[in-house]
């Protein structure tokens, strides 16, 4: 039987997960503290009847076979990934297998470094590096050479914050300093059975999708509930003030008894305290998922 979990009801229903340390998965991390995820992406749909379709393969290792696109039903892009011990290789079977990306993996099978021959479509960078902790989480990312990101991970397992870089003398590879803002977020305390990215950062210049591969890191251990934009640089751009940014997104789920996300609608709006009311919040779509077991 579905369960559903919508804004209005979140408060009553579930248990908000507690964000208590920033340990970035370096201090006293143990691995079976954090859930992982027992489902994984069969499809990702996006937008009306005739939105966008992501269709996930998978190998019987659990890396990511091939990822097919399709708008209005039609398939128009793929990334078919071979892989050969610490590299791998996407190509379009679409576009006459050309290569769209040439990939570096660690022992963990992440992508360390990503060269994006592909477009847009694939990402808008031409390089992109990245770091993770013990746990698969990631913590840096590099953008055509360029520290561009950060992520924190609390001890839970859960993404506590990512942080959009823009002061180069603030932030070293060294640092957790959140250059000129940074994403909050919060999360319910139910598990992320499926692995969804709810919470993927956007400043690496990636596309959702490939998040969804798991090429880049875990996703949170639990289901995310809202993003906060906190902290803004002041005029003269060479402090960082603790003030909090006016946009919230509060994220109305619908939840299987697998405690799989089922359907994704992010509620956005422009706000002066923490708590919005979802209420009055504006949709800005839905996005819906099927999954398959992980045997």
């Amino acid at each position: 039987m579905k369960k559903f979990i919508y804004a209005l009801m979140a408060f009553a229903a579930i248990t908000m997960v507690s964000c208590k340390k920033d340990n970035n998965g370096d201090d006293g991390d143990d691995e079976t503290k954090i859930a992982t995820a027992t489902y994984r992406i069969k499809t990702m749909f996006k937008g009306g009847p005739d939105g966008d379709l992501w269709s996930y393969t998978w190998n019987s290792d659990g890396t990511i076979a091939k990822v097919e696109m399709a708008w209005n039903h039609e398939v128009w892009g793929t990334a078919t990934f071979t892989y050969n011990g610490k590299t791998a290789v996407a190509k379009n079977e679409k576009d006459d297998n050309k290569v769209v990306y040439e990939i570096e993996l660690n022992d963990q099978k992440l992508a360390t470094k990503i060269t994006n021959y592909g477009g847009k479509e694939f990402g808008s960078f031409e390089t992109l590096e990245c770091s993770y902790d013990k746990n698969g989480f990631l913590t840096m990312a590099k953008v055509n050479g360029k520290l561009n990101t950060l992520q924190v991970i609390d001890e839970d397992g859960n993404i506590e914050w990512w942080g959009r870089i823009g002061i180069a003398d603030q932030v070293t590879e060294a640092t957790t300093a959140p250059g000129w803002r940074k994403k909050m977020h919060t999360y319910y305390g139910n598990v992320n059975a499926g692995g969804v990215h709810g919470e993927w950062d956007e400043d690496t210049a990636t596309k959702r999708w490939f998040y969804e591969t798991g090429l880049l890191g875990r996703a949170s251990a639990h289901i995310m509930r809202t993003a906060w934009w906190y902290g803004v640089v002041n005029d003269e751009k060479t402090e960082v003030k603790p003030e909090y940014a006016t946009s919230l997104a509060y994220y109305a789920l619908q939840v299987d008894a697998n405690n799989c996300v089922l359907k994704e609608t992010k509620q956005y709006d422009k706000v002066s305290v923490y708590e919005a009311d979802p209420a009055n919040m504006k949709s800005e779509g839905d996005t819906e998922f099927t999954y398959e077991k992980i045997q």
